[in-house]
Order: C-alpha cells, then sequence, then structure tokens
C-alpha cells in the first residue's frame, strides 16, 4: 500500500525559527492523524520534537519521509509568508 503522508504548518502557533507541524500518517498497518510536531530550525541544526504517538511507532514507520514532509512544509510556509511581504 502506498503511504499517505501530509504535513501542515500551524501559522498561528508558528514563528521562525520555532515550528508546530501537524502530521498525518496511514501506511495501512500504522495511521495516526494531525500529530503535533515541535521544530526548531536553529543553524546548523534542525531540532525535531515528535509527539508520543509518533514516538511510539518509530521504528515501523519511515521516519526520515516524515521529515522531509516536515521541513517542505516549513520551506512552503517561509517562501509563502515571505512573499506576502513584498
Amino acid at each position: 500500500m502506498e503511504i499517505k503522508l501530509k504535513a501542515e504548518v500551524v501559522r498561528e502557533k508558528s514563528f521562525d525559527p520555532h515550528f508546530w507541524v501537524k502530521v498525518s500518517y496511514d501506511d495501512g498497518t500504522v495511521k495516526f492523524k494531525n500529530e503535533l510536531v515541535s521544530v526548531s530550525r536553529k543553524p546548523p541544526k534542525v531540532n525535531i520534537e515528535y509527539s508520543e504517538t509518533i514516538k511510539k511507532y518509530a521504528d515501523k514507520i519511515d521516519i526520515k519521509q516524515i521529515e522531509l514532509e516536515i521541513m517542505k512544509a516549513i520551506v512552503e510556509s517561509l517562501l509563502g509568508n515571505s512573499g506576502k511581504r513584498l
């Protein structure tokens, strides 16, 4: 089964470099919806704090794919916000 994965920045709670991201995941075996993930984007490192639900399934899911989706959502949010300021 194809993995369904969605990450969305919670705009009203997120301010660079600290973000809150809602993550939903379904691979047919493991499923969770709208789990909040805390992300701190402080160079040279990004720190991601997962919810207890995600931590519980960390060894059964593709955590790298989740991290990529989270970072993609943050970059899109940053690009969208910077465009509105111009």
